[in-house]
């Protein structure tokens, strides 16, 4: 059995940008994510479920999966903020509160195990909500939950 372990040098990324070419392995003008603590890639299948009373056991049928990253990050400010007018993607000109504020379609990438020719990752688009910035005296940085509320499927790819 093979694992992906993300502590023998490659590790998990995400790129965020507003159009699926900016977050190819390749390209560079959407956001990289920095500073991640986790991330959580889910595709939950949705089930409806009913009783009858001629079966002893519920009967179920599937419906439209809810697909949703969440993850949990240091706040970098450029990454949070935006760096201002002037790159190609409005994301990254935005940051993570201007595409959630605006409510800017997001495209993302979430790769496996890094960025080279054999990469795996998820890809897609949706929303981002979820954001709740906190700092205390315990933990005297800034930290923020993201979700990401995709929009329809996840794409599996493995480059090549």
């Amino acid at each position: 059995m093979g694992v992906i372990n993300v502590s023998a040098g490659s590790e998990a990324v995400l790129k965020l940008g507003d159009a699926a070419a900016n977050v190819t392995p390749t390209s560079s003008d959407g956001i990289t994510v920095p500073a991640m603590q986790d991330i959580v890639l889910n595709n939950s299948t949705g089930v409806f479920r009913w009783k009858q009373l001629d079966l002893t056991s519920e009967s179920a049928v599937t419906t439209p999966s809810t697909n949703q990253i969440t993850l949990n990050l240091v706040v970098d400010p450029d990454t949070f903020f935006g760096t201002g007018a002037g790159s190609i993607d409005l994301v990254k000109d935005g940051g993570l509160y201007g595409a959630s504020k605006n409510k800017t379609k997001v495209y993302f990438s979430a790769f496996f195990n890094g960025t080279d020719s054999t990469s795996k990752y998820i890809t897609g688009s949706g929303y981002i909500s979820g954001l709740a910035p906190t700092v205390n005296m315990d933990a005297p940085v800034w930290v923020t939950p993201v979700t990401i509320e995709v929009d329809g499927d996840f794409s599996a790819i493995t480059t090549v």
